[in-house]
């Protein structure tokens, strides 16, 4: 089977990994793989040998003619959208044309699923504006769900199909730990805590609407007054783009900052990590550190403070209610400050139904941002506390006992493929 993998998204490596990860799982089946991506993801296709062509933005409408052309010159029996709300964010905001050109080319359209869409909100906001995803998934015969975040098991209407993600992902062993931690500088002895960025969130700065280039400029700033509350013995690994707010707030000598990397080294320095911390959903970090044995706290705002009362009701959330700090940055903040999921475009209607009776929340600590005592207490918790380290340990171990319980992911792609009347 010839299949061509669309994940035109830039400034990330997330969605590419994910698809380039079920490509090389399903070559055992004579399964050929052909990938349509931005050139910021071309070192990733290079390195893994798998060809490839580059589209970007400028291309416009004219990116239909390009996966034509690729689809007939592959000879493709399949298209698989690699994060089914990516492509249609990608193509319908930044090439602006309609995402649902590839169902005109008389090839089954098998989407990923990140986010279980069918049992979830399809309202996302984007640049400030809220919009409701397209409903063709809810018309395709079959989806599937990467694991993790997805739950592992079939939807209840039985298109969901989970399979594992991530099979060769693992944790580094003690020698490459050790140059790794060596490598970047770190003390003996020194706690690493790993705080993921994205280039698009850097972006969000500038060029989305107010709102959202406000939340996106100044949570770092708050941030980095709470990670700068952690024994002076804990060094910050920053990959991405390094914040004002992160640059400004932080112990210059303790930061290590890699803007760029492959996805095997990121997969490297996540496990020479003693732990992760990421405040925006989907977190690629946090879902591989399951699999790199590395704890995680992921950090969400539930409470949109809208004027003084709001504040004075976080007296109740929060054990000991906000501490000055967090009341000074509130008070200097303009306008309203949402809550939300994904930093900084919010998509709360999408994930919080995602996080419901999901085991993957299980393997990670959750702390909610403007409560500075929870936040700092869980942090130091998963990286000097022994008996929580353990605890989650085990709940990592067991999450993945479950992962490995699923079917290979050949024969769940064996199905899918079934559906449509093919041969897998």
């Amino acid at each position: 089977m010839r299949l061509v993998f669309l994940a035109a998204l830039a400034k990330t490596l997330h969605e590419v990994t994910i698809g380039l990860d079920l490509a090389e799982q399903l070559t055992d089946a004579d399964v050929v793989s052909h990938f349509v991506v931005n050139p910021y993801n071309e070192d990733q296709l290079r390195t893994a040998r798998t060809p490839y062509t580059l589209v970007e933005p400028d291309l416009g409408e004219d990116v239909r003619e390009v996966v034509r052309r690729v689809v007939k010159e592959f000879r493709a029996d399949a298209v698989v959208l690699v994060d089914y709300l990516a492509h249609w964010m990608t193509f319908k905001v930044g090439y602006r044309t309609d995402p649902w050109f590839v169902e005109d080319l008389g090839l089954p359209v098998i989407p990923l699923d990140l986010y279980d869409l069918e049992n979830t909100s399809r309202r996302v906001e984007i640049l400030g504006t809220t919009m409701e995803v397209d409903d063709n998934l809810l018309r395709m015969p079959v989806q599937l769900l990467p694991v993790p975040m997805n739950r592992p098991q079939p939807t209840a209407s039985g298109r969901g199909l989970p399979y594992r993600a991530g099979r060769t992902v693992e944790p580094p062993t003690g020698a490459v730990r050790r140059e790794t931690r060596r490598a970047l500088g770190l003390p003996d002895g020194a706690r690493l805590l790993m705080v993921p960025t994205l280039p698009w969130q850097q972006l969000m700065q500038v060029h989305a609407a107010p709102p959202t280039r406000e939340l996106a400029t100044r949570l770092p700033c708050l941030l980095a007054h709470h990670l700068a509350r952690l024994p002076r013995d804990t060094h910050f690994l920053m990959t991405g783009p390094l914040f004002d707010g992160f640059a400004e707030g932080l112990p210059e000598e303790r930061v290590h900052h890699r803007p760029e990397y492959t996805a095997h080294e990121y997969h490297t320095l996540l496990g020479s990590s003693d732990a992760v911390f990421s405040f925006h959903l989907p977190s690629y970090a946090l879902e591989r550190a399951v699999l790199t044995d590395v704890p995680g706290l992921l950090g969400v705002n539930s409470h949109a403070v809208n004027g003084p009362e709001d504040v004075e009701r976080l007296g109740a959330a929060f054990p000991g209610g906000p501490t000055g700090r967090v009341r000074d940055w509130l008070a200097d903040y303009p306008g309203p400050m949402p809550d939300f999921h994904m930093w900084p475009l919010r998509w709360n209607e999408v994930l919080r139904p995602l996080l419901q009776a999901n085991p993957f929340t299980d393997t990670l600590r959750r702390a909610e941002l403007l409560d500075e005592h929870g936040l700092v207490d869980g942090l130091g918790r998963i990286l000097y506390d022994d008996t929580e380290r353990d605890r989650m340990a085990a709940a990592r171990a067991g999450y993945r006992d479950t992962m490995d319980a699923l079917p290979e992911t050949a024969q769940t792609f064996t199905e899918a493929v079934r559906r449509f009347g093919l041969d897998g």
